[in-house]
C-alpha cells in the first residue's frame, strides 16, 4: 500500500477515533449532571418528594393489599420466556445458547457454570405491556384465560371498561427466526354501554436493553431503534437523555414497521404484521451508577375509537435474540437491518454491501474450519489474492514513480518560483515515461470498503462473542488482553502490537513515491504504525487478527515480487505515428472511383 493509502487510513482511524472519544466524553459528562440535580433535588426537598412522598400521605389510609404475581414459563431448544400475570407480558428471556461470562471468565472465577444472557432484565414492566406513555403504564391484573406448551392467553378489564386479551404463541428452532420469535395477538373490546372509548393514547411496550459488562464502546450500541418505511433509525442512550420530541410519543411515522431496543449483540424487537401510521416512544433509565439501559414502545394505530361492543384486533411478532445477520435476513420486514452494518461514523453508506458478503464468507469458512480465527484469515487470503494483480500493478507504478525522483527534483529545482511550471512539467514527464500518478492507489480503493466492511460487521457479530483462536485469545469480539503493565492499568494486548510491527516492516519493504514532499511523507510513514496501533489497540482482536494477517500478506507479496518479479525499466513511451509504405501490408491505398464522361445528355437516343 503507498503512502496515500495510509493516509487516507490515518484520517478513517482518527475520525473514528475522535467520535469513540466524543461520545464517551459526553456520557461522563451526562453521567455527572445528572448526579449534580439528583443531589440538587434532594437539598430542595428534603422530606421527600415523588413515590416517597405518596407513601407518606397514604400512611393512614386504607391498606391495599398488593397483587400478587403468578410467573408462567414457555420454552424450546433456544430460550426460556417467562410470563407474568402482572401486565399480561414476557417479564425476562433467558437465552440458553448465550452465555453472560466468557469460559475465562468462569474459569478464572471458579463458577459452576456460566449464566444465560437475560433480555428485559432489569425493566419493572413485562414485554407487551400497556403504556400511555413514557413512565406511564397500566399495570393491570391479568388473568391466565388458557396455557398449553406453545400458547399463553391473559385477560384483563380497565376500570374504563376496556377488555384487553393478549395470545402468546411460541415458534420453533425449525420456523424463521430459529425459534426466537413469539407471536402476540392484541384484542381489545370496549364494554361499556354508552360513548365511545378512544386508543390514540395507548402504546405497546417493546421491553428494555441494557449495556453488556464486556464489549467495546458497548453504550454505543445500546439504544432504541425503529423502522418507518424502508429505513430504520436508531438512537443510542446518550440521545435518549435529550430533550426530543420525536421519541415522546408526539410525532406520528407513517407505515411503522417495528421498534426495538438493543445493545451490542442482543435485540428485543416488535414487528408489526400490518404496518399503519402512529408515534413512538423511548427513554433510558439508570441501573447502576454506570450502566443505562434504553426502552420503548410503540402506539396503537391512530384514530381508532370503539363503539359499545366494539373489538379490534392487531398481530405482531417479538423477536427476542441474538443481532444475528443470518438469523435476520430470513424475516419479514427488512428487520435484517437491526443488526445495524450501515451504522458507521465514516461511510457508512457503502459498509452494509461489504458487511453482509464478509458475515457471509465468514460463516461459511467457519462451518468447514471450525474456527471463526481461522476463518477471518482465510478471508484475508482470499481477498489479498483475488486483487493480486491491481496489487502487483500498483506496486509497479510505485517503482517508476521512485524512478523519477532525480528528474522531478530537476523540475523543481529549475522552476522553484513557478508552481504552475512545476506542475505542468511534472505531468509531462509521467506522461513521457508513460507513469499513472494514482496507480498506487488503486489497491487502496479496493482494500479500503473491505476495511470499513469489515469493522461493520465485527462490531456487531455475535458469532465471535466468546470464540477463541490460539492460545491467548479468549474471545475475538474482545481486545485480546494477557495482562497489565505494573503500576499503569494498561492492557497487554498482543494482536496490535503484533500489527503495528508487521506494519513497519511492510512499510520499509514498500516501494517509495517519488515528489515534492518526500521528506515529510517519510516522518509520516515512521510514525503511522504506532499511530494506528494506539487507535486500534483496544478494538476486537478480530479486526487487529485480519490487519496483521493482511500485513503478513503484503510482505510475502512483496518478497515475492523482488525474488521473482521482473525489474521494472523506466523508458520513454514511443508516441510517433509512423505509417507504413505504400503498398506494404496494412497500409491503407487511395480509392479512386471511376468518373462518367457526360456524352451529350448520357447516351444516344434511338431514332425512330
Amino acid at each position: 500500500m503507498d503512502r496515500t493509502g495510509w493516509i487516507v487510513i490515518i484520517a478513517c482511524s482518527l475520525g473514528l477515533f475522535l467520535w469513540f472519544d466524543g461520545q464517551k466524553k459526553s456520557i461522563e459528562e451526562q453521567r455527572k449532571l445528572i448526579e449534580r440535580n439528583q443531589q440538587s433535588s434532594q437539598v430542595a426537598n428534603p422530606e421527600g418528594t415523588g413515590e416517597g412522598k405518596e407513601k407518606k400521605e397514604t400512611q393512614n389510609g386504607p391498606v391495599i393489599e398488593p397483587i400478587k404475581e403468578q410467573l408462567l414459563t414457555l420454552s424450546n431448544g433456544v430460550a426460556d420466556w417467562t410470563f407474568t400475570n402482572i401486565g399480561g407480558g414476557i417479564k425476562t428471556v433467558a437465552l440458553k445458547e448465550h452465555n453472560l461470562e466468557s469460559p475465562k471468565v468462569v474459569e478464572k472465577e471458579g463458577l459452576k457454570n456460566a449464566s444465560s444472557i437475560i433480555l428485559n432484565k432489569y425493566s419493572k414492566h413485562p414485554i407487551g405491556a400497556l403504556s400511555k406513555g413514557i413512565g406511564k403504564f397500566e399495570g393491570l391484573n391479568y388473568e391466565l384465560v388458557s396455557q398449553n406448551e406453545t400458547e399463553i392467553e391473559f385477560s384483563a378489564e380497565s376500570p374504563e371498561k376496556l377488555q384487553v386479551t393478549k395470545t402468546f404463541t411460541l415458534t420453533q428452532d425449525k420456523d424463521p427466526g430459529e425459534g426466537y420469535i413469539i407471536k402476540m395477538d392484541l384484542a381489545v373490546k370496549y364494554l361499556g354501554e354508552g360513548g365511545n372509548f378512544s386508543l390514540n393514547d395507548y402504546f405497546l411496550y417493546a421491553g428494555s436493553a441494557s449495556q453488556l459488562q464486556d464489549g467495546n464502546s458497548r453504550d454505543l450500541y445500546t439504544g432504541f431503534e425503529y423502522m418507518r418505511g424502508s429505513k430504520d433509525k436508531f438512537r443510542s442512550l446518550s440521545y435518549l437523555k435529550k430533550d426530543k420530541d420525536d421519541i415522546k410519543g408526539q410525532e406520528l411515522h407513517e407505515k411503522l414497521r417495528w421498534i426495538g431496543v438493543s445493545n451490542q449483540f442482543f435485540s428485543t424487537n416488535l414487528y408489526v404484521n400490518e404496518s399503519y401510521e402512529s408515534s413512538v416512544w423511548a427513554s433510558r433509565f439508570e441501573v447502576n451508577s454506570d450502566q443505562y439501559a434504553s426502552q420503548g414502545a410503540i402506539g396503537l394505530p391512530k384514530n381508532i375509537t370503539l363503539n359499545p361492543g366494539e373489538s379490534k384486533t392487531w398481530k405482531y411478532e417479538i423477536y427476542t435474540g441474538p443481532k444475528s445477520y443470518q438469523i435476520l435476513k430470513g424475516l419479514e420486514g427488512e428487520r435484517k437491518e437491526i443488526v445495524g452494518f450501515d451504522r458507521m461514523p465514516i461511510f457508512g453508506f457503502f459498509a452494509e454491501p461489504f458487511a453482509v458478503l464478509l458475515s457471509w464468507l465468514m460463516n461459511l469458512l467457519h462451518s468447514g474450519l471450525g474456527n471463526f480465527g481461522w476463518a477471518i484469515i482465510s478471508i484475508t487470503i482470499i481477498m489479498r489474492l483475488s486483487i493480486w494483480p491491481i496489487t502487483a500493478k500498483g506496486t509497479r507504478a510505485m517503482k517508476k514513480m521512485s524512478k523519477l525522483a532525480p528528474m522531478m527534483q530537476e523540475i523543481k529545482e529549475k522552476h522553484s518560483k513557478n508552481p504552475q511550471k512545476i506542475q505542468k512539467e511534472t505531468m509531462k514527464l509521467y506522461k513521457d515515461y508513460g507513469v499513472n500518478p494514482i496507480g498506487g492507489c488503486l489497491p487502496l480503493l479496493l482494500q479500503m470498503p473491505i476495511f470499513i466492511g469489515y469493522f461493520a460487521m465485527l462490531r456487531s457479530a455475535v458469532e465471535l462473542r466468546h470464540e477463541g483462536w490460539l492460545g491467548w485469545v479468549n474471545d475475538l469480539s474482545l481486545p485480546d488482553s494477557v495482562g497489565e503493565v505494573p503500576g499503569l492499568g494498561i492492557s497487554i494486548n498482543i494482536l496490535p502490537l503484533l500489527m503495528g510491527i508487521t506494519m513497519m516492516f511492510q512499510m520499509r519493504m514498500t516501494p517509495q513515491a517519488a515528489g515534492p514532499n518526500q521528506k515529510q511523507m517519510q516522518i509520516i510513514m515512521s510514525i503511522m504504525p504506532i499511530f494506528i496501533t494506539v487507535i486500534c489497540y483496544n478494538f476486537a482482536s478480530a479486526l487487529a487478527l485480519y490487519w496483521t494477517a493482511g500485513n503478513i500478506f503484503s510482505i510475502g507479496q512483496t518478497w515475492a515480487s523482488k525474488k521473482f518479479g521482473k525489474e521494472v525499466e523506466l523508458k520513454k513511451v514511443d508516441r510517433s505515428m509512423k505509417r507504413p509504405p505504400l503498398g506494404a501490408p496494412g497500409a491503407q491505398t487511395k480509392s479512386t472511383k471511376s468518373q462518367q464522361v457526360r456524352t451529350g445528355g448520357g447516351g444516344r437516343r434511338k431514332r425512330r
